[in-house]
């Protein structure tokens, strides 16, 4: 008897562990009743290949990341002056010029032949780039208003100057495609919304802000928001765009209603001279616009300046003035006077 009741408990034992693990259906409320919902996903995240660099190279703008790093689909990556070379998994190999922005991302897709294989994504903002695919990959390009899309395996070469893209063939096919965004204009603006002059240049104070501002227009001057410009600025150590945490050497910005898209250069803290591009990727919208940092005028620099000064009552102050160092707006403290009595 003792020995039915305990086979009976672990029956109901086991049964209510079964019950337990058994998934059950999420309930949706309804106005009438209570229907069971399944939901059923699934995700796979993995980076898309990596690249090895002595210099640093600016990933999304803001991270500058050097030695072996991996890279993910959509991050955009900005080469340093020496370039370089970024290795994706399944793909092949991609060679990045001096400056050179693009963003990547891979796919699947099916070839003429009715056959599925990888192909790489890729959008030229400004440069040039060498890619060199395996054998089953194929790649699919956007750079200056034109699409690039290749068979597989094949290797060439594409470059942005001034909104236009020019293409050298190495190894096998790569059929070019004008984009449908072709026509867009674009140029730098004042803080008024006023074109700037041809040729015009920026002038900054090492430490100092500037906005900086262009306006995309259609065929027929006519403003176009919601749309997306790409700031770069050419080479490091320059100073960076935009502030706080999306400050770095290039960044994404949307027009607004009047087709204005703004952000700020900060000058570093020596004078230097650098670029700033601006372009609508995908399509021949670009222009640039030369930075000039300067020198902090209005104030003292050089070495420690004595300074004497005579005092009531017969003493001597020497005033010590501190150096001021070149670019620091503070303003120039002094050391408290050494007092000498006269005899």
């Amino acid at each position: 008897m003792i020995a039915n009741r305990i086979r009976t408990v672990s029956l109901l034992l086991i049964m209510v562990l079964i019950e337990s693990l058994i998934p059950k259906p999420i309930l949706a409320d309804d106005s009438d009743h209570d229907r069971p919902v399944r939901l059923y996903a699934s995700a796979f995240a993995a980076p898309i290949g990596k690249f090895l660099a002595l210099v640093p190279v600016s990933i999304n703008g803001r991270r500058a990341a050097r030695g072996e790093q991996f890279i993910w689909g959509g991050e955009m990556l900005q080469a340093p002056d020496t370039g370089v070379r970024v290795e994706l998994d399944e793909l092949g190999r991609v060679t990045l010029g001096g400056g050179a922005i693009v963003r990547f991302a891979t796919a699947r897709t099916t070839f003429d032949d009715g056959t599925r294989g990888n192909v790489l994504i890729a959008s030229l903002i400004n440069g040039a780039i060498t890619l060199k695919l395996q054998g089953d990959a194929g790649a699919y390009v956007e750079a200056g208003g034109s699409v690039f899309t290749s068979s597989r395996g094949a290797s060439f070469h594409v470059g942005v100057t001034e909104g236009r893209a020019a293409l050298t063939t190495l190894a096998g096919t790569v059929r070019v495609e004008q984009t449908a965004q072709s026509e867009l204009n674009i140029r730098f603006v004042d803080e008024l919304g006023r074109p700037a002059a041809s040729g015009a240049q920026l002038s900054v104070r090492v430490r100092a802000a500037r906005q900086i501002q262009v306006r995309v227009t259609d065929k027929n001057d006519r403003p176009v928001p919601d749309m997306p410009v790409v700031f770069a600025l050419a080479g490091q150590g320059g100073g960076t765009l935009g502030s706080g945490a999306t400050a770095g050497t290039s960044l994404s910005v949307t027009t607004n209603a009047q087709g204005i898209a703004t952000t700020s250069f900060s000058a570093g803290a020596t004078p230097a001279s650098t670029s700033v591009t601006a372009a609508v990727p995908g399509t021949s919208a670009s222009t640039a616009i030369g930075v000039t940092t300067t020198a902090a005028t209005g104030v003292i620099t050089g070495t420690t300046l004595g300074i004497v000064a005579a005092v009531a009552g017969g003493t001597v102050a020497t005033v010590v003035a501190v150096k001021q160092a070149q670019g620091n707006r503070e303003p120039v403290t002094a050391l408290p006077p050494n007092i000498t009595p006269t005899r």
